[in-house]
């Protein structure tokens, strides 16, 4: 279902802030301005949010020690 431009989206999501929190605000806007099919645009939208935030910060955190 998902390809290499939905995978580069997560992993913007996960270590661009500004990103994160404008996806986080409006979720279909950033996914379908990121270029994504509709398939990918509702998989974003099923996105765990809390997971997304936690994940986040521990990459965040694990950057920060190197």
């Amino acid at each position: 279902m998902t390809g290499p431009r939905f995978e580069a989206f997560l992993a913007r999501l996960y270590t661009d802030e500004p990103t994160r929190r404008r996806f986080l605000e409006d979720p279909a806007t950033v996914a379908r301005a990121s270029g994504l099919s509709e398939e990918e645009v509702q998989a974003a939208l099923d996105i765990d949010r809390e997971g997304l935030m936690l994940t986040a910060e521990s990459f965040e955190k694990k950057r920060a020690r190197r």
